[in-house]
C-alpha cells in the first residue's frame, strides 16, 4: 500500500488545503466539492477542452497523456489516490494541455477552476506550496525527456515499472506484487519503445529473477536489482 501522505508530498491536494488554507476557504471548497465516478477507459478531461475544474483522485488509477503530433500521444504521468489532476490547464488561457483517462474504476473530487484560482490568490502559503508542486512536476518532465534520449530500452522499461510502483504502490496482501500493473502497451508508451520490446524485456527480467510475471500482473522479486537495471 502507498504510505500515508506527508506534508512534503506536494501532489496531495487535500493535504495542502488542510495545512495552508484559512478555515473559511477550506469550508467553501468543501461546500463546492463535487464527486464523480469514471469507468475504466473513460476520459476525465481531454486535451484542448476548457479547463473549468480541478480534480483530486479519491480512489482509482489514472494515466495522463499529451499529444505532440497528430495521432500520437505520450503518457506523461500516472496518478493514484490523493493525486491532483487538471493543474496543467492553469495559465493565461484555461485549456487542458493533456488528457486524463481512468485505468480502472476511479472516483474523483472536483471544484470549479475559478474557485481554485481564487484560493491561490487569497492564501499565500497554499499558493507557495502549490508552486513547489508545479516546479517538481516540471523537473520530473525534464528528467523524463532526458531519460528517453539517453537510456537503453531495458533501462526505460525499468523506469516505467518504477513509475507504476510509485503511483499505485504494492498489494496489501502481497508486498512484492504491484497493486495495479498498467497494460503492456502503456509500459511501451512510457518507455518510448515497442510492445514487442517490452515483452522481451520483461521476459529477460523474469529470467534474471528480478521479477515474476503472473498473467498480466508483475511481482518485483528483487527491487534493488530493478533499480540497478534502471541506473545501468
Amino acid at each position: 500500500m502507498k504510505p500515508r501522505p506527508t506534508e512534503g508530498d506536494l501532489g496531495r491536494l487535500n493535504e495542502l488545503i488542510e495545512n495552508y488554507c484559512s478555515p473559511e476557504w477550506r469550508q467553501l471548497m468543501r461546500e463546492r466539492n463535487g464527486v464523480q465516478t469514471f469507468k475504466k477507459g473513460e476520459t476525465i478531461f481531454a486535451q484542448g477542452q476548457s479547463a473549468d475544474h480541478m480534480f483530486m483522485i479519491e480512489h482509482g488509477k489514472v494515466k495522463v497523456e499529451t499529444s505532440y503530433v497528430k495521432a500520437s500521444s505520450r503518457i506523461v504521468r500516472l496518478a493514484g489516490d490523493g493525486d491532483v489532476l487538471g493543474h496543467r490547464g492553469i495559465g493565461n488561457t484555461l485549456i487542458y494541455t493533456a488528457t486524463a483517462t481512468a485505468l480502472a474504476d476511479t472516483t474523483v473530487n472536483f471544484i470549479p477552476m475559478s474557485l481554485f484560482l481564487s484560493v491561490l490568490k487569497a492564501n499565500n502559503l497554499f499558493c507557495y506550496h502549490f508552486l513547489l508542486f508545479f516546479a517538481e512536476e516540471l523537473r520530473k518532465a525534464d528528467q523524463q525527456t532526458r531519460d528517453l534520449l539517453n537510456m537503453t530500452v531495458p533501462q526505460r522499461v525499468a523506469k516505467a515499472l518504477k513509475m507504476n510502483l510509485d503511483a499505485f504502490g504494492t498489494d496489501a496482501k502481497d508486498p512484492r506484487k504491484l497493486a495495479f500493473t498498467i497494460p503492456r502497451r502503456d509500459i511501451a508508451n512510457l518507455a518510448d519503445t515497442t510492445y514487442e520490446s517490452v515483452i522481451r524485456t520483461l521476459a529477460e527480467f523474469q529470467r534474471q529473477g528480478i521479477l515474476e510475471l503472473v498473467g498480466k500482473e508483475v511481482r518485483i522479486l528483487r527491487k534493488k536489482d530493478l533499480m540497478d537495471a534502471l541506473a545501468g
